[in-house]
């Protein structure tokens, strides 16, 4: 008798974990997380190039423009750990971001001409976003940046 009721408590036991590992698994699968993102930033002493890799929530996945606005934004925050320059000055902030066909129109607040904080200079700042954008978005070919409303040429910039 007593080895029935310890072999039901054990089914009873074993059947309960099987339903709660099976939840799991389920939930596990269920849940959609976002895209991975790789960004790349400076180091504040040397000119080595590191990567964070951040997840973006999976409430924007599927939605092109929010994908990029969403990264964008969280690019402008800059790194997670104190070891890497930002890219622009605390502060800056996107202003306008769209995106027509493989073309993304970004528009910065005049904050980034401030080059202070640590960040990157202008040149520097604005060759790792598009390096950050393009590497990340493969439907993105071309970038046209603007700063406080002023159009970035990227071959001005290389001849300062």
């Amino acid at each position: 008798m007593e080895k029935r009721i310890g072999k039901k408590i054990y089914l009873i036991f074993f059947l309960f974990f099987l339903v709660v590992l099976l939840f799991s698994v389920l939930e596990y699968k269920t849940e959609k997380s976002g895209n991975r993102r790789i960004f790349y930033f400076s180091a504040l002493n040397s000119a080595d190039i590191y990567n964070e890799i951040r997840y973006e929530p999976s409430e924007i996945s599927g939605d092109r423009l929010r994908e990029v606005r969403y990264f964008v934004d969280e690019l402008l925050l800059g790194a997670m750990t104190n070891r890497f320059r930002p890219l622009f000055s605390v502060g800056t902030k996107v202003l306008f971001c769209h995106l027509d066909g493989d073309v993304l129109y970004v528009n910065l607040s005049e904050d980034a001409l401030l080059e202070k904080g640590g960040a990157l200079s202008i040149k520097d700042g604005t060759d790792f976003f598009r390096m950050n954008v393009l590497k990340n978005f493969g439907n993105i070919n071309t970038i046209m940046m603007f700063i406080g409303g002023k159009q970035i040429v990227y071959d001005e910039l290389v001849n300062d």
